[in-house]
């Protein structure tokens, strides 16, 4: 293992507590085998990331809340899915390079413990209930707002990624008992960069259309406008005069 000191010099609010720290990386795999970390026998990360897993849930569904004014309950919690789940934190936690500093039993070592997604996803939690513990809740925010900022935007700005066409289907079964119909109205551009408009008719009546570079997501945008326009989705907030200045 790495020593886990340059690990601790390079995060955002480096943890001042070297058990605390030793614990982050401490897996229960090792716990009934001799060690020369003092506190291996001691703990795992597990209670860690318990309470890593609390705060990081706190945070995300803040940042989407904050972000997606427009989104319903059963929306953002489909977001905050497609965040937090095993492989998006494995991801996370190889980015700032965790792997190199778990503290595994020699089975589970040898087996790829270092590369597993749910050892790094719970190493990833531990850091965060660490640096909750060691720092206070301010930093714990700001440190999780920080790993997951570029892959919020990255990940949910394009329509393509909200489910709006199941619910839409939903709603149309409910209202009309028969679901939506999606037609290609225009096809448009070179071969390299194609751009799509389509239309969704919801019983007879075409209820939203759509445009983007890729068909399924001109079908999203079309679903999303069908969805606010028969009362299944509020509309996005209307900035005020103040605001757009």
């Amino acid at each position: 293992m790495t020593d886990i000191t340059g690990f601790n010099a390079t995060l955002q609010f480096p943890i001042k507590d070297a058990k605390l720290l030793e614990r982050v990386f401490t897996h229960r795999s090792i716990l009934n085998e001799p060690s020369p970390h003092s506190s291996v026998k001691a703990e795992s990360n597990e209670r860690l990331e318990f309470l890593g897993d609390s705060v990081l849930s706190t945070v995300i569904s803040t940042l989407l809340y904050d972000r997606f004014p427009e989104s319903d309950e059963g929306e953002l919690t489909r977001l905050r899915a497609r965040l937090v789940n095993g492989i998006s934190l494995a991801r996370i936690a190889t980015r700032i390079k965790m792997d190199l500093y778990l503290l595994l039993g020699k089975g589970e070592a040898t087996s790829g413990g270092s590369s597993n997604s749910t050892i790094l996803s719970g190493a990833l939690e531990a850091l965060i209930g660490a640096v909750y513990i060691d720092s206070g809740f301010a930093s714990a925010f700001t440190f999780t707002e920080s790993l997951f900022n570029g892959l919020i935007d990255e990940t949910l700005s394009e329509p393509v990624h909200f489910d709006y066409k199941p619910r839409l289907q939903e709603l149309a079964q409910t209202l009309y008992k028969e679901p939506p119909t999606y037609r290609l109205l225009n096809e448009s551009g070179p071969a390299h960069d194609r751009l799509f408009e389509v239309e969704v008719i919801v019983g007879v009546t075409v209820r939203g259309t759509g445009t983007a570079k890729k068909k399924k997501e001109a079908e999203q945008i079309a679903a999303r406008e069908a969805l606010v326009i028969l009362g299944g989705l509020r509309p996005k907030a209307q900035k005020t005069d103040k605001e757009e200045e």
